[in-house]
């Protein structure tokens, strides 16, 4: 499909100027300020009418099945909702279930504006389906734990993935990660290592999401967290931490000096009780920042406006300093997969995938324009995002997102499942 979009003002990731954008296939084939009149047949032809086109919004950590856990367990601390509310719940799903709940997810991100993630979540390979068929970009984990079983079946486990995924769409693809140090004895990170070594993956993690998980594992090890992978050899090859609320300078050094990112998932952490991560003391130690919206039950919406905004006033708050982390900062790291691997993304450039948000800029809360991109990340909600394109297809307009299937189907599904789960973990 070939797209044009006419009579924008485009936010590129870097700068901002009215002109045109074009898409062929998956990818931008033009964007400038400049309009060339070819007068060709376009499959679509888009007056845009002076409304703000920007690079689409990256989550960089999700589950994104989660959404039947959505308002399931409340107010509690999060070694209590895990233990006792998530992972009994969790035990009842089959590939099916994750497969409807994806969807549900990928409605919800292509309504804010969201066409890539970074996922990890059991069932995996139903999860992975679930973002194809619906179009969604998206890095894909296994989240491996003890539970995995052996060394070796771990190892194998590893192998099949790798082999799964390069029959997968190019915009899908396999990340390695471990659910978080606390859930790996030595014997399976050491596994993990091993495939790290064999494949050359970053790794992925759960790291330092709250001070019991951090107490517990200098206890254990003599260590933080950060420092107790970093000493098993499993940032060689980079990667990223979800959450890391409770890191250390040191820890922070070691991050920016081995390429592992940060992603910061505001809301789950506030609601939860884990605290506000310190992200403008990593960015300016050289972290790459990244946003993410963490799953539906401890969130509760996947909803990137929401966490973008927090992630920019929790830190001045934080470092008692109304400039840290300010709007364009805090909206690069939301519209950028950069902080988990995902490359092709980075921006409305040409030859960059066809993933961009048009945002109505005549809307009630985004007047007057004093400054456009403050008002995205200040202002701007859902409510706002006029259409969703994802690897050149438009999968959300006129209110309504195109997730490859009837969504009122999809709905009455979910709501059968999240039913049928609340019964057998009542039962």
């Amino acid at each position: 499909m070939e797209l044009r979009f006419c009579n924008a003002l485009i936010w590129d990731g870097e700068k901002l100027f009215h002109g045109e954008l074009r898409t062929e296939g998956d990818r931008i084939s033009y964007v400038s300020p400049v309009s060339t009149l070819d007068y060709r047949n376009w499959d679509r032809e888009i007056d845009c009418k002076g409304n703000l086109l920007m690079p689409s919004f990256k989550n960089g950590h999700t589950h994104s099945p989660m959404t039947f856990l959505r308002s399931f367990a409340e107010d509690l601390p999060l070694k209590e909702w895990l233990h006792e509310k998530v992972f009994p719940a969790e035990d009842k799903l089959t590939d099916e279930d994750c497969y409807k709940l994806t969807k549900l997810a990928v409605a919800e991100y292509y309504s804010g504006g969201t066409t890539c993630c970074c996922e990890m979540y059991g069932h995996t390979r139903a999860v992975a389906k679930a973002l194809a068929d619906s179009g969604m970009a998206a890095v894909v984990t296994d989240g491996i734990l003890d539970f995995d079983g052996t060394p070796e079946e771990i190892e194998r486990k590893i192998d099949s993935s790798v082999e799964f995924y390069k029959n997968f769409p190019a915009r899908v693809r396999y990340g390695l990660s471990i659910h978080a140090q606390y859930t790996c004895s030595e014997a399976t990170l050491r596994a993990v290592k091993r495939a790290a070594d064999k494949y050359g993956f970053p790794l992925l993690a759960h790291m330092s999401e709250t001070r019991v998980e951090v107490e517990s594992c200098i206890g254990q090890t003599g260590k933080t967290p950060v420092e107790y992978l970093y000493g098993l050899g499993l940032f060689e090859n980079g990667g990223a931490g979800f959450h890391c609320v409770h890191v250390t300078d040191r820890e922070i050094d070691l991050m920016a000096e081995n390429g592992v990112a940060a992603v910061t998932c505001p809301c789950s952490n506030l609601k939860l009780a884990s605290g506000v991560a310190p992200v403008a003391k990593m960015a300016a130690r050289g972290v790459k920042i990244g946003i993410g919206t963490d799953g539906a039950a401890s969130n509760n919406a996947l909803d990137m406006f929401r966490e973008t905004y927090l992630a920019s006033v929790l830190q001045k708050y934080r470092e008692n300093d109304a400039a840290a982390f300010g709007a364009e900062q805090a909206l690069r790291a939301a519209t950028s997969a950069a902080s988990f691997g995902f490359c092709g993304a980075e921006g409305l450039k040409r030859g960059a995938y066809a993933d961009m948000v048009m945002i109505d800029l005549g809307a009630p809360n985004m007047r007057p324009r004093n400054d456009v991109i403050n008002n995205v990340v200040y202002a701007a909600g859902r409510q706002n995002v006029l259409m969703t394109v994802s690897g050149g297809r438009i999968v959300y307009e006129n209110g309504v997102p195109d997730v490859g299937e009837d969504l009122n189907a999809l709905y009455a599904d979910c709501e059968d499942i999240a039913e049928r789960i609340a019964r057998e973990t009542a039962g």
